[in-house]
């Protein structure tokens, strides 16, 4: 079976989650990979759960420490014990300035009250743990517009192609010793002079134009190199914390052309995406966690076969998907969508929410994070039981079952086959327009958008006409659909359909 990398996963937008690559896989995985060390048999460090969530915090620049603070009371409410809060590019380094210009307006790198959010935080019973990638991605990647110098190589020798995820820069070479000092420093930095209160770090290693030409030698070579970080990070953060929860990837010891053979330190846990699971490893090492998109991009089923693919596979202490939003301007086409080159990302690709508003109270939104709870609770929940528990969990004890299928339908419509940072063809006629000019939908699809967009009408009116104020709420969601498929856009989609 191919192997797909993190970049046509997300290009996917979630639909390679738990159940669909992973139930399609013989070894219940993307790509099998060398057998796992054995390791000796370890407890996860305190306070391990089951429940938690992975937020890019760098590429939300809008959203401000009271806002942040509701938005722990409601991870608080799912019953999260930690949370990843992925913060390369997001705080004001001293000693590496550069790495947080492009993102200058960001409102921890103007106010630093991330500290503050921790300790917040930790009252809610959840555990930080800070994120960044070594060598490459957000802030780090910056650093190569000050020292060129000490850019990757691409395979056939040449210098790193400039690429990225709002923070667009290169990748570094690790084989010079002036990266690594500056990977160890900027690290350092970030964990014990700005958050020391912090519960510890998830490295994320990255798949996606790393250093493989000229002395990096390849990737497993590559990755022999960014193990030695990895390992010296580590030992300086426990040392400072023996209980430090240090989340990495696999990377490091699954052998083959795309990983390295190292020793593996059962403090470590390990989190698997669906580019990267390996069952065989996840049984050898202390504790692991699943990652995938489908809790921002999928149906609620899909939230449910993801927290029950984790329930069934040894080795798994939880589920921990990505509730990531993003707020930032788009300076390059990211993903291949030009439609959102240019205006502000909206959280979730939902107009309605406000930049600096906690996006996860949306009703839309909301629905994926009930079903998390719920099913995490009970991975076995009955269909009615879970669309009772969803129906007082947004409307209220009075909520019946037409509510119910018109807040699903109302889904349906914003995330059927929504992308990374856009909403649904449905949603959005300049979705459509751009998914017809890059060839992604078929007569079947543009029939499904029809018929959808023929319903709206008639939820529409059925919400507004609700007694009940959360209900009536919803039809603004409605309004919004209605209000953007004006009548030139809807003669697209006709003439298409031969209409």
């Amino acid at each position: 079976m191919a192997t797909l990398t993190r970049r046509q996963i997300l290009q996917l937008g979630g639909v390679a989650g738990a159940a669909g690559l992973i139930a399609g896989s013989p070894l219940g995985g993307v790509a099998r990979s060398q057998p796992a060390p054995t390791v000796a048999a370890a407890s996860p460090p305190p306070g391990i759960g089951s429940r938690g969530y992975y937020l890019t915090f760098c590429r939300i620049p809008t959203v401000t420490f009271a806002t942040w603070c509701s938005i722990m009371d409601s991870f608080a409410e799912d019953g999260l014990d930690h949370l990843v809060l992925w913060l390369g590019g997001a705080f004001r380094s001293r000693k590496y300035p550069i790495t947080w210009q492009y993102n200058k307006n960001h409102e921890n790198v103007r106010h630093d009250f991330v500290g503050q959010l921790i300790d917040y935080a930790h009252t809610r019973g959840i555990r930080i743990l800070l994120g960044f990638t070594p060598y490459t991605y957000d802030g780090t990647n910056q650093y190569a517009f000050e020292r060129p110098d000490l850019k990757g190589l691409q395979a056939n020798g040449n210098l790193a192609r400039m690429q990225g995820i709002d923070s667009w820069g290169y990748n570094l070479n690790p084989t010079k010793a002036d990266a690594r000092t500056f990977m160890l420093e900027y690290a350092r930095e970030l964990y014990f002079d700005f958050y020391p209160n912090a519960d510890g770090l998830l490295i994320e290693s990255s798949d996606i134009d790393i250093c493989v030409g000229g002395d990096c030698g390849g990737a497993s070579h590559y990755y022999e190199i960014e193990y030695e970080f990895v390992r010296q990070i580590s030992d300086e953060v426990w040392a400072h914390d023996a209980d430090a929860q240090i989340l990495i990837h696999s990377n490091y010891f699954v052998g083959g052309p795309n990983g390295a053979n190292m020793p593996y330190d059962p403090r470590w846990g390990l989190m698997f995406t669906p580019w990267t699971v390996n069952l065989d490893l996840a049984k050898r090492v202390s504790y692991a966690y699943y990652f995938d998109l489908d809790a921002i991009s999928q149906p609620p089923e899909n939230v449910r076969a993801s927290v029950r693919w984790v329930r069934d596979h040894e080795g798994f202490a939880g589920y921990l998907p990505s509730q990531e939003f993003f707020t930032y301007v788009q300076q390059h086409v990211e993903f291949d969508e030009f439609a959102l080159l240019g205006p502000q990302l909206r959280p979730f690709g939902i107009e309605l929410i406000g930049l600096d508003e906690n996006p996860y109270a949306d009703p839309l939104v909301a629905v994926n994070r009930v079903a998390y709870r719920e099913y995490n609770q009970n991975p076995d929940l009955s269909d009615d039981d879970f669309h009772q528990a969803l129906g007082r969990a947004i409307f209220g004890d009075t909520a019946t079952q037409q509510d119910v299928d018109d807040l699903l339908f109302m889904h349906h419509c914003f995330y059927w086959r929504k992308s990374f940072m856009s909403p649904s063809t449905q949603a959005d006629p300049r979705v459509l327009k751009d998914s017809l000019g890059r060839g992604l939908l078929s007569v079947p699809d543009l029939r499904q958008i029809k018929a959808t967009l023929d319903t709206v009408p008639a939820v529409a009116d059925r919400l507004e006409m609700s007694r009940n104020p959360a209900v009536r709420s919803l039809g603004r969601h409605a309004k919004l659909v209605l209000r953007n498929w004006d009548p030139a856009s809807r003669r697209l989609l006709d003439a298409h359909l031969g209409a």
